[in-house]
């Protein structure tokens, strides 16, 4: 599975928000600048987290974006979810998509425990957990 841009630019954009929870809005010029991300690609992804309750954002002078949500409640699967949808790491698990072979596929139980076990660890972890992460080296990888 490969983390689209999408995802990647989003999740940096929140941390940075985590680290001003709390503290004033964050404008879409500040984010683009700090991350290096295109500022017509950002407030789309922006407005996606909007829509899904991730962020809210304030108008005007000294406008743009706040959590809605503690760091510690935002889980790395909304986020991965609002911005690309149901994780599947093979075709025959998107939701939206159905397997022509579905039925006498050998390989299909055991991509869905993967993806089971994928979906649940981005669950377990939140904006928090990934702010932690920065200052250690190793990451706990679950049993």
């Amino acid at each position: 599975m490969k983390v689209t841009r999408k995802s990647d630019y989003g999740l940096r954009a929140l941390c940075t928000l985590a680290r001003q929870y709390n503290g004033e809005p964050v404008s879409i010029g500040q984010l683009s600048a700090e991350h290096k991300i295109p500022e017509p690609f950002l407030e789309k992804i922006m407005q996606e987290l909007r829509e899904h309750g991730l962020v809210e954002a304030t108008h005007g002078r000294g406008g743009g974006y706040l959590l809605k949500k503690r760091p510690s409640r935002i889980s790395l699967r909304e986020i991965v979810q609002a911005l690309d949808g149901p994780i599947a790491l093979v075709t025959c698990l998107d939701p939206s998509l159905k397997c022509s072979i579905e039925d006498g596929c050998p390989t299909s139980p055991i991509w869905e425990i993967i993806n089971q076990k994928l979906d649940e660890y981005l669950a377990s972890l939140t904006l928090s957990d990934v702010l932690d992460l920065q200052h250690t080296e190793r990451v706990k990888v679950p049993s």
